[in-house]
């Protein structure tokens, strides 16, 4: 939701002081981006080439997590988002067109390639506490696309702090608040939503900008922010009433803390009975958590994945929310399933990098679709978006397409996996393989992927050329459309209470070895993958896939052959060019060729 200005209004209403041992709980977004900004406190924030792997990320968050128990705070728990109400669907909106049209100003400032990685940049542990931040007004990349999980799977893999890792099925902010109001403690966040929170007469919320270590002391110190003693400076009876003064804040952001106060003192029955205020208090209050979901439901989901896997589970509703403004209204109507994908460095000049591999996510959707036991008849998926709109629709198929769908990607997945030399060339094959199939879907007969595998055996890659981010993007996306694959069959079979065809456990079993984020494709190691496509049989094996593909067949030939002098090129262009032909639009899964196929 959000109160402007909320947290310097009442600065000067904290506490600057060290931090006693206590019970700390933790806003697990907020942590993640705050790892986030540690690890990127000395890079150059236009390239993505310096932005923090996900071994560093996960890496730092153990280590700042360990120093902060050293100076005696003991994490309770550590909340994260796993599922977020439908009234806030609109904002979400707004977030992602925010974060498109920054994608678009980093293209369009760096239309001919985005910086590179300097000379003397070194990846390396980073000082947990600093005394000051950078910053940079330039156009800068999106953040790590799959930042949140991966610090995620960190935690879960932890001795110490896995169990205390929930993925809650709500939003985190509520569940923080609950277990301080309950316990006593200290909420350590970035949002400023917590400062409403009922918190108990103990509560306190620290920022995790604001922690400092003192060196005299050998602590922790920061501003704490303990709303029973600032209501009491405010002249406000309780913590209660607090949340009237945010809300005069929320109608008057120009207000000072003390003007709001006094404000909401003196109509305090007013705004008591006011729809308006009622609607905002009940955000904190009473925050919309997925009905019949317990905790233990999040068990091995991303965020993302858990959000659209609860609303599938048998009697939960797909709600929605009163229409304000034209995002709110599109919310308002749109009855179907929301899927929010993670933002991508992909180009803005070309289809979403999403696109490529939507084929495995209909597959998700209609197992989904099997457990809920009711009719799902599209996704929503919101990709790149530059102003409200209902998303991209995407068809769910029926539950019994399941086990045809299933069988398909398991006969192309063997296909890819007995031709290779390399159980790691398998997932890029796979998404090589489904850049050919969405050009040719689309009536073209260029596709991105074999023009970047001609540069890379040429040694004319240009790994910070947009052709180069946007093809790593769909690789990433079709790594992640597997893992998402991999999670909703797991979550289908154990929570949906279905019986699912022998082609979904065996598809399972082989997504087993999807490797981890931190081994994703990355601006890192792309370029490494595709030479290591093309060295151990990943040309050989798409040209088996692709054999019905007449003007792409020759593409890959051409490809497996040595290369041919300059001086000997141009009677071969002169011959190509007259063989070019147009192309006749296909159907876009790509699985569909190996359908009827046993491997």
């Amino acid at each position: 939701m959000g109160i402007p200005h909320l947290k310097r209004l009442m600065e000067p209403y904290a506490e600057k002081e060290p931090i006693r041992p206590s019970y700390v709980v933790i806003d697990g977004p907020a942590l993640a981006y705050h790892i986030l900004r540690v690890c990127s406190r000395k890079t150059l924030k236009t390239s993505p080439f310096e932005q923090p792997s996900y071994e560093l990320l996960g890496k730092t968050t153990i280590a700042w997590l360990d120093q902060i128990g050293a100076y005696g705070l003991y994490v309770s728990a550590i909340y994260f988002d796993g599922f977020l109400p439908e009234s806030k669907r609109a904002e979400r909106m707004r977030r992602l067109i925010g974060t498109s049209k920054d994608l678009v100003k980093y293209h369009m400032a760096n239309l001919t390639g985005v910086p590179g990685q300097r000379p003397t940049f070194e990846e390396k542990p980073v000082e947990l506490f600093p005394k000051s931040w950078g910053g940079d007004a330039r156009a800068t990349p999106p953040a790590p696309s799959f930042l949140v999980p991966a610090i995620i799977d960190t935690l879960r893999r932890s001795a110490e702090f896995g169990p205390r890792t929930k993925l809650v099925p709500g939003e985190a902010d509520g569940f923080c608040a609950e277990n301080v109001r309950t316990n006593g403690g200290i909420v350590l966040t970035s949002d400023s939503d917590l400062l409403v929170h009922d918190l108990g007469p103990d509560g306190n919320v620290v920022f995790f900008a604001d922690i400092d270590v003192d060196i005299d002391s050998e602590r922790l110190i920061a501003l704490q922010y303990r709303i029973s003693k600032i209501c009491k400076r405010l002249s406000l009876k309780s913590n209660n009433d607090f949340p009237r003064v945010a809300f005069k804040l929320l109608e008057d952001p120009y207000l000072s803390l003390e003007q709001a106060a006094e404000k909401a003192r003196n109509t305090a029955s007013d705004t008591d009975d006011s729809d308006r205020y009622l609607e905002f208090i009940n955000d904190y209050n009473s925050p919309e958590t997925a009905p019949n979901v317990g905790v233990e439901h999040g068990s091995g989901l991303d965020p993302r994945v858990s959000e659209i896997a609860f609303r599938c589970l048998p009697n939960t509703e797909i709600g929605t929310s009163g229409p304000t403004d034209r995002a709110d209204q599109l919310a308002s109507e749109d009855q179907s399933l929301a899927m929010f994908l993670p933002p991508l460095l992909d180009s803005p000049s070309r289809t979403s990098a999403w696109e490529a591999s939507k084929d495995i996510r209909q597959l998700s959707y209609s197992l989904l679709r099997s457990a809920r036991g009711t009719a799902i008849q599209s996704v929503s998926e919101f990709r790149r978006l530059q102003s409200p709109s209902f998303g991209t629709r995407v068809q769910v198929p029926p539950p019994s397409n399941i086990e045809e769908e299933a069988s398909a990607l398991l006969n192309s997945l063997a296909a890819i996996k007995t031709s290779v030399e390399k159980a790691e060339v398998l997932w890029v094959t796979l998404s090589i393989y489904q850049d050919v199939a969405l050009t040719v879907s689309q009536g073209k007969n260029q596709p991105l992927s074999l023009e970047l595998i001609g540069h890379c055996a040429a040694g004319m890659l240009d790994q910070g050329s947009w052709d180069f981010l946007h093809m790593l993007s769909q690789a990433q996306a079709t790594y992640y459309s597997l893992r998402m694959l991999r999670q909703v069959i797991g979550f289908a079979v154990r929570d949906g209470g279905r019986d699912f065809p022998a082609a979904v456990s065996k598809l399972a079993n082989v997504l087993s070895s999807l490797p981890p984020l931190s081994d994703f494709p990355c601006v890192a190691n792309f370029a490494d993958m595709l030479r290591d496509f093309s060295a151990l049989g990943g040309l050989a094996c798409l040209a088996n896939l692709c054999n019905e593909y007449d003007n792409i067949l020759p593409q890959i030939e051409a490809l497996q052959k040595p290369l041919v002098p300059k001086g000997k090129r141009s009677k071969k262009r002169k011959s190509e060019s007259r063989s070019q032909q147009s192309v006749r639009p296909r159907p876009s899964n790509p699985f569909g060729i190996l359908r009827n196929q046993d491997v």
